[in-house]
Protein backbone atom coordinates (compact mmCIF):
# COMPACT_ATOMS: atom_id res chain seq x y z
CA UNK A 1 0.00 0.00 0.00
CA UNK A 2 0.97 3.62 -0.50
CA UNK A 3 -0.59 5.49 1.64
CA UNK A 4 -1.02 9.55 1.64
CA UNK A 5 0.33 10.88 5.02
CA UNK A 6 0.45 14.12 6.75
CA UNK A 7 2.08 14.76 10.56
CA UNK A 8 2.35 17.30 12.88
CA UNK A 9 3.51 17.59 16.39
CA UNK A 10 4.03 20.39 18.65
CA UNK A 11 5.19 21.43 22.22
CA UNK A 12 2.22 22.98 23.98
CA UNK A 13 3.02 26.14 25.57
CA UNK A 14 3.02 25.04 29.36
CA UNK A 15 5.33 22.37 28.49
CA UNK A 16 9.58 22.76 28.37
CA UNK A 17 9.97 19.69 25.72
CA UNK A 18 8.55 18.11 23.31
CA UNK A 19 7.12 14.61 24.82
CA UNK A 20 4.83 13.51 21.89
CA UNK A 21 6.40 11.54 19.54
CA UNK A 22 5.62 10.92 15.85
CA UNK A 23 6.99 7.78 13.34
CA UNK A 24 6.16 6.50 10.17
CA UNK A 25 7.46 3.94 8.08
CA UNK A 26 7.02 1.39 4.55
CA UNK A 27 7.94 -1.66 4.48
CA UNK A 28 7.50 -2.91 0.89
CA UNK A 29 3.58 -3.34 0.36
CA UNK A 30 3.03 -2.16 4.27
CA UNK A 31 2.87 0.79 6.13
CA UNK A 32 2.81 1.65 10.13
CA UNK A 33 2.06 4.65 11.84
CA UNK A 34 2.80 5.33 15.27
CA UNK A 35 2.03 7.90 17.92
CA UNK A 36 3.11 7.77 21.41
CA UNK A 37 2.79 10.94 24.66
CA UNK A 38 5.37 10.07 26.90
CA UNK A 39 7.58 11.21 29.80
CA UNK A 40 10.86 10.79 31.33
CA UNK A 41 13.91 12.18 29.39
CA UNK A 42 17.67 11.84 32.03
CA UNK A 43 20.94 10.33 32.17
CA UNK A 44 21.07 11.16 27.94
CA UNK A 45 17.96 8.84 26.99
CA UNK A 46 15.74 9.36 24.85
CA UNK A 47 11.64 10.69 25.16
CA UNK A 48 10.03 7.48 26.06
CA UNK A 49 8.05 7.88 23.39
CA UNK A 50 10.34 8.09 20.96
CA UNK A 51 11.93 5.11 22.37
CA UNK A 52 9.04 3.01 22.34
CA UNK A 53 7.94 4.19 18.35
CA UNK A 54 11.31 2.99 17.49
CA UNK A 55 11.11 -0.09 19.34
CA UNK A 56 8.19 -1.26 17.93
CA UNK A 57 9.03 -0.48 13.73
CA UNK A 58 12.37 -2.12 14.78
CA UNK A 59 10.32 -5.40 15.92
CA UNK A 60 8.01 -5.01 13.26
CA UNK A 61 10.28 -5.17 10.47
CA UNK A 62 12.21 -7.93 11.64
CA UNK A 63 9.54 -10.14 12.20
CA UNK A 64 8.89 -13.02 10.08
CA UNK A 65 5.29 -13.70 11.31
CA UNK A 66 3.12 -13.02 8.73
CA UNK A 67 -0.20 -12.45 10.49
CA UNK A 68 0.05 -8.10 10.59
CA UNK A 69 -2.74 -7.89 13.62
CA UNK A 70 -0.11 -10.71 15.68
CA UNK A 71 3.14 -9.03 14.51
CA UNK A 72 1.84 -5.87 16.33
CA UNK A 73 0.23 -7.21 19.07
CA UNK A 74 3.43 -8.79 19.32
CA UNK A 75 5.55 -6.19 18.97
CA UNK A 76 3.71 -4.03 21.18
CA UNK A 77 3.82 -6.07 24.05
CA UNK A 78 7.84 -6.75 23.88
CA UNK A 79 8.27 -2.97 23.40
CA UNK A 80 6.39 -3.13 26.80
CA UNK A 81 9.18 -5.07 28.46
CA UNK A 82 12.18 -3.39 26.83
CA UNK A 83 11.07 0.18 28.56
CA UNK A 84 9.95 -1.49 31.95
CA UNK A 85 13.42 -2.26 31.75
CA UNK A 86 15.06 0.71 31.25
CA UNK A 87 12.86 2.21 34.01
CA UNK A 88 13.54 -0.77 36.07
CA UNK A 89 17.47 -0.60 35.79
CA UNK A 90 17.86 3.31 35.96
CA UNK A 91 19.62 4.67 38.47
CA UNK A 92 18.18 7.95 38.47
CA UNK A 93 14.02 7.52 38.57
CA UNK A 94 14.17 7.52 34.58
CA UNK A 95 10.25 7.65 34.03
CA UNK A 96 9.89 5.38 30.95
CA UNK A 97 5.93 5.34 30.64
CA UNK A 98 3.78 6.14 27.51
CA UNK A 99 0.64 6.00 25.77
CA UNK A 100 0.85 4.30 22.21
CA UNK A 101 -1.34 3.96 19.43
CA UNK A 102 -0.43 1.97 16.53
CA UNK A 103 -1.84 1.98 12.59
CA UNK A 104 -0.93 -0.82 10.47
CA UNK A 105 -1.88 -1.10 6.77
CA UNK A 106 -1.55 -4.43 5.20
CA UNK A 107 -2.73 -5.52 1.96
CA UNK A 108 -6.18 -3.62 2.34
CA UNK A 109 -6.33 -4.39 6.16
CA UNK A 110 -5.71 -2.34 8.63
CA UNK A 111 -4.95 -3.47 12.08
CA UNK A 112 -4.60 -1.46 14.83
CA UNK A 113 -3.53 -1.64 18.87
CA UNK A 114 -3.47 1.13 21.53
CA UNK A 115 -2.44 1.76 24.96
CA UNK A 116 -3.45 4.62 27.32
CA UNK A 117 -5.17 8.00 26.15
CA UNK A 118 -4.06 8.68 22.36
CA UNK A 119 -6.64 7.85 20.10
CA UNK A 120 -7.30 6.56 16.31
CA UNK A 121 -10.52 8.01 14.49
CA UNK A 122 -11.49 6.40 10.94
CA UNK A 123 -13.53 8.61 8.69
CA UNK A 124 -15.50 6.12 6.71
CA UNK A 125 -17.63 8.00 3.95
CA UNK A 126 -17.58 11.10 5.60
CA UNK A 127 -18.86 9.36 8.89
CA UNK A 128 -16.50 9.80 11.60
CA UNK A 129 -15.86 6.68 13.98
CA UNK A 130 -13.48 6.63 16.90
CA UNK A 131 -12.26 2.98 16.68
CA UNK A 132 -10.16 2.80 20.18
CA UNK A 133 -11.68 3.38 24.07
CA UNK A 134 -9.77 5.57 26.35
CA UNK A 135 -7.46 3.74 29.10
CA UNK A 136 -8.11 6.86 31.46
CA UNK A 137 -9.70 6.80 35.08
CA UNK A 138 -12.62 9.26 33.26
CA UNK A 139 -13.41 6.54 30.89
CA UNK A 140 -13.70 4.18 33.30
CA UNK A 141 -16.45 6.86 35.47
CA UNK A 142 -18.37 7.12 32.07
CA UNK A 143 -18.83 3.57 31.32
CA UNK A 144 -19.70 2.71 35.05
CA UNK A 145 -22.35 5.33 34.86
CA UNK A 146 -20.82 7.73 36.79
CA UNK A 147 -20.63 10.62 34.58
CA UNK A 148 -22.06 11.36 31.07
CA UNK A 149 -19.57 12.18 28.13
CA UNK A 150 -20.77 15.62 28.20
CA UNK A 151 -19.70 16.05 31.89
CA UNK A 152 -16.24 14.47 31.31
CA UNK A 153 -15.40 16.21 28.81
CA UNK A 154 -15.26 19.22 31.52
CA UNK A 155 -14.14 16.78 34.65
CA UNK A 156 -10.86 17.51 36.42
CA UNK A 157 -8.39 15.01 36.11
CA UNK A 158 -8.81 14.19 32.60
CA UNK A 159 -5.39 13.51 31.90
CA UNK A 160 -4.84 10.92 34.33
CA UNK A 161 -4.64 7.16 32.57
CA UNK A 162 -5.22 3.81 33.77
CA UNK A 163 -2.72 2.05 31.75
CA UNK A 164 0.53 3.04 29.72
CA UNK A 165 3.30 1.47 28.14
CA UNK A 166 6.61 0.82 30.65
CA UNK A 167 4.52 1.59 33.82
CA UNK A 168 4.59 -2.53 34.76
CA UNK A 169 6.35 -5.86 33.27
CA UNK A 170 3.75 -6.94 31.12
CA UNK A 171 0.54 -4.80 29.84
CA UNK A 172 -2.68 -5.15 28.04
CA UNK A 173 -2.75 -4.26 24.70
CA UNK A 174 -6.24 -3.43 23.11
CA UNK A 175 -6.01 -4.37 19.01
CA UNK A 176 -8.75 -5.31 16.71
CA UNK A 177 -8.33 -5.17 12.50
CA UNK A 178 -10.98 -4.36 9.84
CA UNK A 179 -10.92 -5.16 6.17
CA UNK A 180 -10.34 -2.13 3.74
CA UNK A 181 -13.07 -2.44 0.88
CA UNK A 182 -11.72 -0.11 -2.47
CA UNK A 183 -14.88 1.59 -3.28
CA UNK A 184 -15.16 2.68 -0.03
CA UNK A 185 -13.81 6.38 1.34
CA UNK A 186 -11.41 5.79 4.65
CA UNK A 187 -9.39 8.23 6.01
CA UNK A 188 -7.62 7.63 9.48
CA UNK A 189 -6.61 9.86 12.17
CA UNK A 190 -4.03 9.34 14.61
CA UNK A 191 -3.60 11.67 17.64
CA UNK A 192 -2.64 12.59 21.32
CA UNK A 193 -5.10 13.94 24.13
CA UNK A 194 -3.01 16.80 23.51
CA UNK A 195 -5.31 17.40 19.94
CA UNK A 196 -8.78 15.91 21.61
CA UNK A 197 -8.44 18.35 24.71
CA UNK A 198 -8.86 21.04 22.66
CA UNK A 199 -11.03 19.65 19.32
CA UNK A 200 -14.41 18.26 20.04
CA UNK A 201 -15.15 15.12 17.63
CA UNK A 202 -17.15 17.47 16.00
CA UNK A 203 -14.31 19.54 14.75
CA UNK A 204 -12.56 16.56 14.21
CA UNK A 205 -14.62 15.17 12.04
CA UNK A 206 -14.88 18.67 9.55
CA UNK A 207 -11.07 18.62 9.43
CA UNK A 208 -10.98 15.26 8.32
CA UNK A 209 -13.89 15.82 5.29
CA UNK A 210 -11.80 18.23 3.33
CA UNK A 211 -10.95 16.90 -0.10
CA UNK A 212 -7.54 16.03 0.60
CA UNK A 213 -4.95 14.75 3.44
CA UNK A 214 -2.74 18.12 3.02
CA UNK A 215 -6.08 20.01 3.17
CA UNK A 216 -7.13 18.17 6.51
CA UNK A 217 -3.48 19.10 7.90
CA UNK A 218 -3.44 22.06 7.30
CA UNK A 219 -7.05 22.66 8.76
CA UNK A 220 -6.07 21.04 11.64
CA UNK A 221 -3.34 23.70 12.70
CA UNK A 222 -4.62 26.47 11.96
CA UNK A 223 -7.70 25.41 14.09
CA UNK A 224 -5.38 24.27 16.97
CA UNK A 225 -3.44 27.16 16.61
CA UNK A 226 -6.78 29.49 16.99
CA UNK A 227 -7.12 27.51 20.93
CA UNK A 228 -4.78 27.85 23.69
CA UNK A 229 -2.23 24.65 23.18
CA UNK A 230 -1.57 23.80 26.41
CA UNK A 231 -0.55 19.99 26.09
CA UNK A 232 1.93 18.88 23.73
CA UNK A 233 0.15 17.81 20.35
CA UNK A 234 0.52 15.19 17.96
CA UNK A 235 -1.30 13.79 14.97
CA UNK A 236 -1.00 11.51 11.68
CA UNK A 237 -3.52 11.49 9.14
CA UNK A 238 -3.45 8.90 6.47
CA UNK A 239 -5.67 7.77 3.63
CA UNK A 240 -4.74 4.05 2.53
CA UNK A 241 -4.45 3.49 -1.36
Amino acid sequence: MQPIVKTFSIKGNERKTNSDYVEIKSLLKDWIGVVCDGVGEANGLENSGKLCAQKILELIEKSSEPDPLKKMKWAIETTNQYLYKIQENSLDNYQSATTLVVLYLSNYTACWGHVGDSRIYKLKNGRLNLLTKDHSVIQELVDGGFLTLREAAFHIGTNIIGRAMGEKPNVIVDVSKINLQPFDKNRFFLCTDGVTSILSDAEIENCLQKDTVKECSENFILLMNSKNITDDSSFIVVDPT
